[in-house]
């Protein structure tokens, strides 16, 4: 089972690619998703992006039993969030088995049918639209509803404009907001994100 994880793991390439760096805007612009407008492009974006590192930071977890419970929690989201990172490249959707492939990347230790039936309660949800390629009829793809774009921004938004609250309701009285404030404070700190530095 491992040296099959590893393959797949080895031989992913999904996620390259060969255009030129642009703007945020121009991402949404590119995206295959029909976005209200370019907030809501970024806003969609920034926490796909999110979760997407949430998930890889559980790839390697250990002892595995921990990983497992965690992914069980995670799959439906991650499996949202890597549909729209794959349409914000300007695919018009993604395959079944390349999905899948980027939902190992981040949990290795999911099963085909495990994620074949969560795939599919998605389209039974409407949550994903299911359609033949336009350039291969033999090829499924798999895309967001354009009726979970308001949804799921709400959603996306809540969590991070209310993220304060959210974290402070965690506790419910149990820490005084001195303490809460040190806990934020030192998660800023250990989670800030470097300035990418741009040789190009």
């Amino acid at each position: 089972m491992n040296n099959k994880v590893s393959q797949i793991n080895k031989s992913i390439e999904k996620w390259e690619i060969n255009k030129k760096k642009g703007s945020l805007s121009e991402a949404v612009n590119q995206s295959t998703i029909d976005f209200k407008d370019t907030n809501q492009g970024i806003e969609v974006l920034a926490y796909a992006a999110t979760i997407r590192a949430l998930g890889l930071s559980n790839r390697d977890l250990q002892p595995r039993k921990l990983s497992n419970y965690i992914r069980s929690g995670y799959l439906q989201v991650q499996i949202i969030c890597s549909v729209i990172l794959f349409q914000f490249r300007g695919d018009n959707g993604v395959s079944r088995d390349d999905l899948y492939d980027s939902i190992c990347d981040i949990f290795p230790a999911t099963t085909f049918a495990n994620f074949r039936k969560v795939l599919s309660i998605g389209v039974d949800s409407e949550i994903f639209i299911r359609e033949k390629d336009p350039a291969d009829s033999r090829r499924t793809l798999y895309r967001i509803s354009e009726e979970m774009m308001k949804p799921l921004t709400i959603y996306f938004t809540s969590v991070v404009q209310d993220f304060d609250q959210l974290f402070t309701g965690v506790f419910d009285g149990a820490l005084t907001e001195k303490d809460i404030n040190n806990l934020q404070e030192y998660i800023v700190k250990r989670m800030s994100i470097r300035p990418f530095d741009d040789k190009a």
